[in-house]
């Protein structure tokens, strides 16, 4: 269930009780040539959709657009850190006015994860509301590995628009696929320092705004990474107190 496709009649009556509100994030930003700019935001939806088919809970209003000063490209469009910030606080206080006790925060954009876990702390601490976040491209890695779904691992399969990105996307939106485009490209710069927090701008590490193996990007690969990541939530959410 949609809140924005709501009327106010039927929302009065699901909200007689607390609710979890399911807040999808993402970002407006260039992810290839084959794959749409508002990537983040669509899988954000469409995961949120059906996770709240499953839980019978509702989707609330999506933040689409996120800090994405990293992956600056044509059409990428990008909020500041505050502004998102102040934004999904504005959001979330309005759904707590209406009775909300719990938000799951469904999130692909990296940049947003540690803003929403500061409104989250701050929501818990000074009104005791819960929340949980899926920061899904890091969520789906270990499941993935696990199964042995994909061909790669690492970069070449996790990186941006790669083969997990653009398999889930071959799966939830194949209509956005560019499939006559799909590349497979190796990162231009050689990081031996992982444990080092370090800045590079995408354009630094490619010319297609694409890292790893797209080719290898399967619709049966997105099939399975949704179904084991929707269970995975599922299964957590039954549990959460």
């Amino acid at each position: 269930m949609k809140l924005i496709e709501m009327n106010y009649a039927d929302f009065e009556k699901e909200f007689k009780e607390p609710k979890t509100i399911i807040i999808p994030s993402g970002a407006f930003e260039v992810w290839g040539p084959h794959l749409p700019i508002g990537a983040d935001t669509i899988v954000a939806e469409e995961i949120a959709n059906r996770l709240a088919d499953r839980m019978g809970w509702i989707v609330g209003p999506t933040l689409p657009v996120g800090d994405s000063v990293m992956v600056w490209g044509p059409g990428t469009v990008t909020a500041r850190p505050e502004s998102f910030k102040m934004y999904l606080e504005d959001i979330c206080g309005s759904l707590i006015q209406h009775g909300t006790k719990r938000f799951c925060f469904i999130n692909p954009h990296v940049g947003n994860v540690p803003i929403i876990n500061q409104v989250a702390w701050d929501m818990k601490s000074t009104q005791g509301i819960n929340s949980c976040v899926v920061d899904w491209w890091r969520f789906i890695q270990p499941l993935c590995s696990e199964a042995k779904i994909l061909e790669h691992e690492g970069q070449m399969a996790h990186g941006h628009a790669s083969e997990a990105g653009t398999s889930v996307f071959l799966y939830l939106r194949p209509d956005l696929v560019k499939t006559d485009r799909l590349t497979k490209v190796e990162n231009k710069i050689k990081n031996n320092y992982l444990d080092i927090g370090q800045f590079y701008l995408f354009k630094e590490c490619c010319d297609t705004y694409v890292i790893g193996d797209a080719v290898a990007a399967s619709r049966e690969k997105g099939e399975k990474i949704v179904t084991l990541a929707l269970d995975r939530i599922v299964e957590f959410l039954k549990q959460w107190k």
